[in-house]
């Protein structure tokens, strides 16, 4: 299935890729539970066309169905689940846990949903987290709970990420917490990232824009879904 896009740190350096990308396709998926099938949109390649201050790529199929959501019963479809996993599923999907985690923004609740299922400190957990903060990021920077879970998630991604990917990964993290008012938290993330050997003047350029913003983070040009401009 295409349209499993959960944001590793593959996604973060997508490159410019065929003449295909940003066609926009339907695929049709049977939900794992409940068996209902629904019609997302997907696209057979994508390529980056910048960033917003929190990283989030602008991309060329940014039209697509990134979390599917089964209708009737509401599980979020951020994966292929296993036939255990899916036998497990049919019996939380009934519990007061999983009604709760129904009231969560969806991204979020595919966090609950991975961690029910023994997820939490893998790349898939911070991958769901980190695409919260790209596409819930109200919710997502008004909920503390889910903000140190971020953070817990972000330093298990940190032990497992390349060199070239640890430096952009502690930014992020200092974005977000520059974000959420922890300025002091967020100067050490933004020294590891800038003293990481040969990082890219793109790194440099975007951890100067971080730093930038400190006074106002309210200010055009520094809030997350504006437009990092290098």
């Amino acid at each position: 299935m295409k349209f499993f896009t959960v944001a590793m740190f593959g996604f973060l350096f997508l490159t410019p890729s065929l003449s295909w990308s940003g066609t926009p396709i339907d695929e049709t998926i049977v939900c794992p539970v409940g068996g209902e099938q629904l019609t997302i949109t997907g696209t057979l390649s994508c390529s980056t066309q910048g960033r917003a201050m929190s990283f989030r790529p602008f991309t060329s199929c940014d039209f697509v169905t990134r979390l599917p959501i089964c209708p009737t019963n509401g599980l979020p479809v951020y994966r292929e689940f296993s036939d255990e996993q899916v036998s497990d599923l049919e019996v939380f999907l009934e519990t007061p846990d999983f009604a709760h985690l129904k009231q969560l923004p969806p991204w979020q609740r595919a966090y609950g949903v991975a961690e029910h299922l023994g997820q939490s400190g893998t790349t898939t957990a911070f991958g769901l987290l980190l695409n919260s903060m790209w596409y819930e990021t109200e919710d997502f920077l008004g909920n503390d709970d889910i903000l140190e879970r971020f953070l817990a998630e972000a330093d298990g991604e940190l032990e497992r990420a390349s060199d070239t990917d640890k430096p952009f990964l502690e930014a992020i993290v200092g974005y977000v917490l520059m974000a959420s008012d922890r300025a002091e938290e967020a100067e050490i993330r933004l020294n590891r990232a800038s003293e990481a050997a040969d990082a890219p003047d793109f790194l440099i350029q975007y951890i100067s824009a971080i730093r930038a913003c400190r006074p106002n983070m309210e200010e055009e040009g520094c809030r997350p879904h504006d437009r990092f401009d290098h």
